[in-house]
């Protein structure tokens, strides 16, 4: 049994905690960089794990990483040597499995599960920062693809994580060459999850039915669904994920904002907190049982979601 199915036997659905990045800017810092909220591994730890303690405390049973955006080829690009990669890297989770354990121990642990931390594993496109991640369109090979994931996983699996997320993922191909890294690894508790332009299709234009009934036959696998993606869509989402799989569903989209790859900016929706849990709502009713939400989102729009869905 894997860590989903653990939960999801004491609770009917499991709260995934909001956006790091854009929480960190509501905080008060600037994420302007190519490495996003992974820049402040080095400069400010503390400003990272501040952001996991909101999401714990506004009901999160999981908090992401700071790992999205973070990995070898990034971190020498900035002027990092190879041991820091690897020292920035280990710490991105276990910031997470700080702030969770502080947590835990201060918390009423009788309403609600542990809190598990899932190690973000972000697009090769988050590495380039240039708006790549929402088409899948790299010109690199498959050879290359993979090498780049293995040995960031290669690190991150030494910290022992409760959960690896694999996000925002743009085109069946990058998922198919995850699905390998996940059986070579035999990482048991994992989710992809897609980026999606509409009801039908993923990022990079490959049709969701298909994607995901490929995925269904990764049988190390834990989940899968969507991210990253604007809500309107996710109801016949879930509707076409649910065709194609027997796994529990993971959905957690952007706040009813558009991301501007030109101005790196988002560009924002009308979508209230409570209007967004009532949203969640109807989601865990068409089948998604792991849900919360992806940029935009904060602390208020996730204790929502946990008030509507308890």
């Amino acid at each position: 049994m894997n860590k989903f199915e653990e939960a999801l036997k004491k609770q009917k659905a499991i709260i995934i905690d909001g956006a790091l990045g854009t929480q960190i800017q509501r905080n008060g810092h600037n994420v302007n960089d190519s490495l996003w909220s992974a820049k402040f591994l080095d400069e400010n730890p503390k400003v990272i794990k501040d952001v996991h303690i909101q999401y714990l405390n506004a009901g999160a049973d999981i908090i992401i990483t700071s790992s999205y955006q973070a990995s070898f080829e990034g971190f020498l690009k900035k002027g990092f040597t190879q041991e820091k990669a690897v020292e920035l890297l280990k710490l991105s989770i276990n910031i997470a499995i700080e702030a969770r354990d502080d947590f835990w121990e201060k918390c009423d642990q009788q309403n609600r599960i542990k809190p598990l931390v899932a190690a973000s594993i972000g697009p090769y496109g988050a590495y380039l920062a240039d708006g790549s991640e929402y088409s899948g369109d790299y010109k690199i090979s498959d050879i290359e693809l993979k090498d780049f994931h293995k040995k960031r996983l290669e690190v991150l699996i030494q910290t022992k994580p409760d959960i690896y997320a694999f996000e925002t993922i743009p085109s069946k191909n990058e998922a198919k060459i995850l699905c390998d890294l996940i059986e070579d690894f035999n990482i048991k508790n994992s989710w992809i999850s897609f980026s999606a332009k509409n009801e039908n299709f993923t990022n990079a234009h490959d049709e969701i039915v298909e994607a995901i009934k490929y995925l269904n036959n990764c049988h190390s696998l834990g989940a899968v669904g969507i991210n990253c993606t604007a809500p309107q869509y996710i109801p016949q989402l879930i509707e076409n994920i649910k065709s194609s799989t027997n796994k529990p569903i993971v959905i957690y989209p952007n706040g009813g904002s558009k991301y501007n790859p030109i101005t790196k900016n988002w560009e924002k929706g009308e979508i209230s907190p409570i209007e967004y849990s009532k949203m969640a709502h109807l989601w865990f009713e068409k089948g998604a049982t792991i849900i919360g939400g992806c940029c935009e989102t904060g602390p208020e729009e996730i204790k929502q979601i946990r008030n509507i869905l308890s």
